[in-house]
């Protein structure tokens, strides 16, 4: 056993790669099996590593879901604080980008959208949820109001109110992608993008026009 530890420990297989294949193994399960249905056994065969090489990096199931959750909280953050830079001097191109952000596949892939419905929505697993992802959930919401406001100001809005808009903006996103886990590959992300965008054309038309679908033609 002694040995066996020894040539895990020593394998190129072994460190960085091996634990990046793991925490990308267990997203596909988690996505498949649900949390409850997640085992260190189903996560070694779809890594194609030994049992005990999970335990190796992990210790225990528990401490392996939590990194699967901050290393997809990790990733979502670092995305979106790139596509936000600049906002405050270009609060449309910045929208622009983080819409695009949204629906890229390397952030939104069906079984990474699982994962973050599966903390969220299963209540043994909420509370981990909101003490690891609430902070950037928070920070997340409080840009989209700022933005917003800056929209507001520019465009002349008084009517409009940023928390409602901020809000009602974030609650379209959340939407679409709930429609990611359900249609999975077959998910339009273009489509996606346009109803984000439409959705910002219905409070500040100035800013962001109206988008078509390819199908559509102009009338008159």
């Amino acid at each position: 056993m002694a040995e066996a530890a020894r040539l895990i420990r020593t394998s190129p297989q072994s460190g960085a790669a091996t634990r990046a294949a793991i925490l990308e193994a267990t997203v596909g399960v988690i996505a498949r099996q649900s949390l409850s249905g997640t085992t260190v056994e189903r996560v070694a065969l779809a890594a194609k590593v030994a049992p005990g090489t999970v335990i190796l990096h992990f210790k225990r199931k528990e401490a392996l879901l939590v990194e699967v959750l901050d290393h997809l909280a990790n990733e979502f953050e670092r995305a979106r604080a790139r596509a936000l830079e600049g906002a405050a001097e270009d609060p449309v191109e910045a929208l622009k980008r983080l819409i695009a952000t949204m629906f890229d596949p390397a952030v939104s892939a069906p079984d990474k959208v699982s994962v973050w419905y599966a903390f969220w929505g299963e209540a043994g697993s909420r509370s981990t949820y909101l003490e690891r992802v609430g902070p950037i959930d928070t920070r997340y919401h409080e840009d989209m109001v700022r933005i917003m406001g800056e929209l507001i100001r520019r465009g002349g809005h008084e009517h409009l109110d940023a928390e409602a808009v901020a809000t009602g903006f974030i609650g379209v996103l959340e939407y679409l992608w709930q429609e990611i886990m359900v249609e999975g590959a077959a998910f339009d992300r273009g489509l996606a993008q346009r109803t984000a965008l439409n959705y910002l054309a219905g409070s500040f038309p100035e800013a962001f026009a109206r988008q078509r679908r390819p199908t559509d033609t102009p009338k008159g």
